[in-house]
């Protein structure tokens, strides 16, 4: 019973024998877009699959083993399950989530005892890899085994950023590009397919430094048009080109009615000289109208709260007409401050606190105080119900439909500071051209990211052609750089450009430093040399499988037991005593 009971705690001892101790191992592969670097004529990426497949031909029948990588791909199975999956494996264009695989790989390997659980992680050790401050990580239970090849850095060039101004050309603009490379090196602008400018970047040698290069550049179509700039390829692909998109069309036509107040309509006059609005008419279908809620207007319109509490009924008579689903409600006169609630606010978990989150790039009026304002509240109205782009005190306060965009407050001082607020011009201006006119939306990710869509978008065209539905909550940012169509209800809305993150780029980052910090509870064992790295991996189990052992022993004991029972060994033993006893009490004559 002893050695039964035993047999299912499927215990583990020290002892000899041909092969290794089960383990339950996860293998976790860095596929991020630095892992290109081309060292010696190979790839990075090419070494790290050559050192886990030898660690996954190790794999015995009475292992778990699993294989994740950096972009989130799990795969379970045996020695040639996961040798063919790491064949198929390419590096992606992104950072990846390296922190997060090697999180996943613990609490998988945890699930595997009585095995001992082991995680080979193999990188090419860029910090870039893991958060600047990652969350602590224990251990204590689990050995991990660090792979990053000993190889020699290669130069890169690399262009770093790409920006426009303004983002809306009507239609001129200007593009910089900022580049880094440690000898001087060729580059080409490109608009619509059309070379736009040319050159070669100065720098000094042996420095890695940045130089910014401006374009000045008129674009001969309209729409949307992707561009790019492109250096040279060198021995670390992925970096040599980044893309870049402008919107090519005349400005927004505005038009301010006296009740909007004299602060907005300053704006807008500021707005139409710099060439950002233009002057529009009254009635005309395109035309953006800012006024009080209370007038009727025709066509898409900001429209602000009244001041005078006495007109609320007035307003909201105006809204329903309008078919527009808010209403205004009791004033309330405090204090408090703006929150922006944007719709393209960026979901996912940055991995890097140096680099900005993905999305669109929209000025905002956040941290403004309000000290007067209307609660606003949805009817039951069915459609368009509108999106909350700005809270003010927990409530709503800018709230935008189809063709309305709706301010809970006026925009005057003594009932808010943001028209005192630095970004308020390009806030208004996004109002007028990104939300209801047909400037479009703008949104910038790398491959990975989770950008929110908010029912903007349905769909996403590719470069290729083909058409990925987006959920009406996110969308996820291929593994594709370049331009990419964001399209609704069969039209296009705006694009998504794509590029890797400019933290990739940097190869002074290599090495295995970034595993040898403190945010770690245990030291981790780190082996360089990729035909050691199996049997490292392997010295790492605590002992081989005694689980048949007790099986036969509790077998032996059975059988043992069954022949004592049947009297076997006490008829052998016996009878010579037996016989003596009857010789002893016989009668003799």
């Amino acid at each position: 019973m002893l050695a039964l009971v035993a047999a299912v705690a499927r215990p583990v001892a020290n002892v000899g024998g041909a092969g290794h101790p089960p383990v339950a191992l996860a293998v976790v592969l860095d596929a991020s877009m630095s892992t290109r670097a081309i060292v010696d004529g190979r790839s990075v990426f090419a070494r790290l699959q050559d050192a886990a497949r030898a660690v996954v031909s190790q794999l015995g029948p009475e292992d778990r083993a699993w294989l994740l990588t950096s972009t989130g791909a799990i795969i379970s199975g045996d020695a040639a399950t996961l040798s063919a999956a790491i064949a198929t494996l390419t590096p992606s264009s992104g950072r990846g989530d390296l922190d997060g695989a090697l999180r996943r790989a613990q609490r998988l390997v945890a699930n595997g005892a009585p095995r001992t659980p082991v995680i080979a992680l193999l990188s090419d050790g860029q910090r870039s890899a893991l958060p600047l401050s990652p969350a602590p990580l224990d251990l204590a239970e689990t050995a991990l085994i660090v792979h990053v090849p000993a190889v020699a850095l290669p130069g890169n060039r690399a262009v770093l950023d790409v920006t426009t101004t303004p983002e809306r050309w009507v239609p001129a603009g200007r593009v910089t590009a900022r580049l880094q490379s440690d000898a001087p090196a060729p580059w080409r602008a490109l608009l619509n397919e059309r070379t736009i400018a040319r050159g070669t970047a100065s720098v000094a040698p042996d420095s890695l430094a940045t130089s910014d290069v401006e374009i000045d550049a008129v674009a001969t179509d309209t729409g949307w048009l992707a561009g790019r700039v492109e250096l040279d390829p060198d021995d670390f692909p992925g970096d040599d080109t980044r893309h870049f998109a402008v919107r090519v069309a005349p400005a927004t036509p505005v038009r301010a009615d006296v009740s909007a107040g004299p602060f907005v309509r300053a704006a807008l006059e500021t707005l139409i000289d710099e060439g950002r609005l233009r002057p529009g008419a009254a009635g005309g279908a395109a035309v953006v109208s800012v006024v009080e809620a209370t007038q009727s207007v025709i066509g898409p319109a900001v429209r602000l709260a009244p001041s005078n509490a006495l007109q609320l009924v007035t307003a909201n008579r105006t809204l329903e007409r309008a078919g527009i689903p808010w209403r205004f409600g009791a004033p309330l006169r405090d204090s408090v401050t703006v929150q922006d609630r944007a719709i393209d606010a960026p979901v996912r978990r940055a991995l890097s606190d140096t680099e900005p989150a993905p999305g669109a790039q929209r000025a905002s009026i956040d941290g403004a105080t309000v000290t007067l304002r209307y609660r606003l509240t949805r009817t039951g109205a069915t459609g368009d119900t509108g999106r909350v782009l700005l809270e003010a005190g927990g409530t709503p306060w800018v709230v935008a439909g189809r063709d309305y965009v709706l301010v809970a407050s006026p925009l005057t001082p003594d009932a808010t500071t943001a028209p005192l607020q630095g970004g308020f011009v390009p806030w208004l201006r996004d109002l007028i051209s990104a939300r209801l006119g047909d400037e479009g939306l703008l949104l910038r990710g790398a491959p990975g990211d989770t950008i929110a869509s908010e029912g903007l978008v349905d769909s996403l065209q590719r470069r290729s052609g083909t058409a990925t539905p987006v959920s009406g909550v996110a969308l996820v940012v291929p593994d594709e750089p370049g331009v990419h169509t964001l399209r609704r209800l069969g039209r296009t809305v705006g694009v998504l450009v794509v590029n890797a993150p400019a933290s990739e780029s940097d190869v002074r980052a290599w090495g295995d430093s970034v595993w040898r910090e403190s945010w770690m509870t245990g030291a981790p064992t780190f082996e360089p040399a990729p035909d050691r790295l199996a049997a490292t991996v392997f010295d790492r189990a605590g002992g081989r499988s005694i689980v048949w052992p007790l099986v036969l022993l509790a077998l032996g004991v059975l059988v043992l037991e069954a022949l004592v029972a049947r009297g076997l060994f006490a008829a052998t033993t016996d009878a010579p005593s037996r016989a003596t006893t009857r010789d002893a009490i016989s009668p003799r004559g």
